[in-house]
C-alpha cells in the first residue's frame, strides 16, 4: 500500500521476517513512533500452527505505518532497531526490553514496490535501498 498524504507523509506496510517473538512488532511500533511516525498499526501477527515452533513466536507480522516525515527517517529507524535485534541477548527468554527475538529483516511495501532491509548490509542492498527511496520519494 503507498499513501501518500497532503503534507509529504506517506503510509507504509513493514512485513518483520524472521522468528518473531510475539512483542516484537510492538517493540518496533513504539520505536518508530518515538522516531516520529504519526501512525503505527498492529496490520496481521498469526500464530504459528500447533507442533510449528515453540509459544512465543509469531509466523508473519506486519504494521502498517503512516508518517508526516520521510522515507529515509523510517528506514534508518528499522536499522537502528535490527542492530539492537542482532545485538540482543539470545535466547527464548523474555529478557530483552525491545522485543528483541530473531527477526532477521523487515520488508517495507509501498504499492507494489518493496525492498528487504538488512542490517549489516552489503553494498548492493545499500544500493537497492538506495533506489527504493528515490522511487518514493517526493520530487524536490
Amino acid at each position: 500500500m503507498v499513501e501518500r498524504k497532503p503534507d509529504g507523509g506517506f503510509a507504509c506496510e513493514l512485513v518483520l521476517n524472521g522468528d518473531v517473538r510475539a512483542d516484537a512488532p510492538a517493540a518496533l511500533g513504539r520505536k518508530l513512533f518515538e522516531d516520529g511516525a504519526a501512525r503505527v498499526v498492529p496490520v496481521y501477527a498469526a500464530r504459528p500452527a500447533p507442533g510449528r515452533r515453540s509459544g512465543g513466536v509469531v509466523e508473519v507480522a506486519t504494521l502498517m505505518v503512516t508518517s508526516a516525515g520521510t522515507l529515509v527517517l523510517i528506514i534508518d529507524t528499522i536499522r537502528g532497531w535490527l542492530t539492537g535485534e542482532r545485538n540482543a541477548p539470545s535466547g527464548g527468554g523474555t529478557d530483552a526490553a525491545d522485543g528483541a527475538g530473531g527477526v532477521t529483516s523487515i520488508t517495507v511495501i509501498m504499492g507494489d514496490d518493496q525492498v528487504e532491509i538488512i542490517q549489516p548490509s552489503t553494498a548492493a542492498e545499500e544500493r537497492l535501498v538506495e533506489a527504493f527511496v528515490r522511487r518514493h520519494s517526493p520530487p524536490s
